[in-house]
């Protein structure tokens, strides 16, 4: 049965006029009267078309400017499209900005309240669900306080306490993790697997690429206002770290250099524990993988490793690299780095490796993407994808 479709973007396309000159007071637009303020045409969004469908968790990734937070408020009406039409079925509940449509001067009581209207809830909801809603923002002692003397992070728990008890079909999220402590982000992880268990729609604008991956459906990359790609988040999340504005940019470097890339993996090896090139391991194992360099360039600005582990099936199970580690890579002409796990935890599979050198800023040097795999044989009485190690203890 094909899935009902909730949201509908045709050719979606917003429009803002940028001014030169910025003129506050009367006085500057008297002393400047004579003076035309210069102004320019920006589109946020460029003939944007997509769909979201029932119970679909659809995130939107994109690096900053490049229209994400522009096409939630267009979805949730805070701006209307400058050409296109956007069509929805089912009531929606916006969390698009920390604190809209909150009252400093109001304690968090008379907030909860006042956004618990604007939201539909009726006064005898809100009084039925008043406490679930403090104890979830952890914000007890606080309750009676005005929101001008709390926090950033009290803020964004309270608002998003408050966001979730609306009975909306399709919630927009647009960075609700990006100020809370790591408590406050399991419980939204929690939240989401109940809203994805009870099968509402969620369009989520996130730079988290964890949580893109682990909860999303789907994932639509924007670029510049265009969609540059949508479809599995696995993929999609990898061609935005390594987008094709990068590869055009790696491309113009190699071209000062006979069409070399600046930096290259030649090879890879995986060691075992007694030194040799071996590609199975069982868990436990002392796990190494070489990597074989050569630079192109004399001067390669700001190089990182990184590296991506997934299971064969696509799912991301670890990443990290050399800028995470606050390593500073001084590459010789040519050369290895070596990647060290003294005790593989992982209890069985088959894996992929992704490995890439890369600018601090993203520009790839050279991706080798799932191009090398290893397998894992079970060495652990556990079950599962990784051993944890638990122990026993009776008190």
């Amino acid at each position: 049965m094909q899935q009902e479709v909730v949201i509908t973007a045709k050719n979606i396309a917003k429009k803002f006029v940028l001014y030169h000159e910025k003129r506050r007071t009367l006085r500057e637009h008297i002393l400047y009267f004579w003076k035309p303020n210069r102004k320019e045409n920006f589109y946020a969004l460029k003939d944007v078309n997509f769909e979201v469908k029932k119970g679909e968790f659809f995130g939107i990734i994109g690096r900053n400017g490049s229209g994400k937070s522009t096409l939630l408020k267009m979805i949730a009406q805070v701006y209307e499209p400058t050409r296109g039409k956007i069509e929805k079925k089912g009531l929606i509940s916006p969390f698009l900005e920390l604190g809209v449509g909150f009252n400093e001067e109001l304690t968090a009581r008379e907030n909860i309240y006042m956004n618990g209207t604007i939201l539909g809830l009726t006064s005898a909801q809100i009084d039925e669900r008043f406490d679930q809603i403090v104890d979830f923002a952890e914000l007890l002692k606080f309750v009676d306080t005005k929101l001008k003397h709390f926090s950033s992070g009290m803020h964004l728990r309270l608002a998003f306490s408050v966001a979730i008890q609306a009975d909306a079909d399709i919630l927009l999220l647009d960075e609700v993790l990006a100020v809370g402590d790591a408590s406050f982000q399991q419980k939204c992880f929690e939240t989401f697997r109940q809203f994805k268990k009870a099968g509402k729609t969620i369009v989520f604008v996130s730079h988290d690429l964890g949580a893109m991956r682990q909860f999303c459906n789907r994932v639509m990359y924007l670029k510049d206002g265009n969609i540059e790609a949508i479809g599995d988040p696995n993929e999609v999340i990898d061609r935005y770290l390594y987008s094709d504005k990068q590869i055009a940019d790696l491309v113009q470097t190699a071209k000062h250099d006979g069409g070399k890339k600046p930096v290259e993996i030649v090879s890879v090896e995986f060691i075992d524990k007694f030194g040799h090139e071996n590609k199975t391991y069982l868990t436990a194992d002392r796990f190494i993988i070489r990597v074989h360099y050569k630079k192109n360039v004399p001067m390669v600005e700001k190089p990182v490793l990184g590296i991506a582990i997934y299971r064969d099936d696509g799912t991301h199970i670890y990443g990290t690299n050399t800028d995470l580690q606050n390593l500073g890579l001084e590459l010789a002409e040519s050369g290895v780095i070596e990647l060290c796990n003294q005790n593989l935890p992982i209890i069985q599979g088959k894996f992929l490796v992704t490995l890439a050198f890369h600018h601090k800023d993203g520009t790839v040097y050279d991706w080798q993407d799932k191009k090398f795999e290893f397998y894992v044989q079970k060495g652990s009485n556990h079950d599962g994808l990784v051993d944890l190690d638990f122990k026993y203890k009776i008190l």
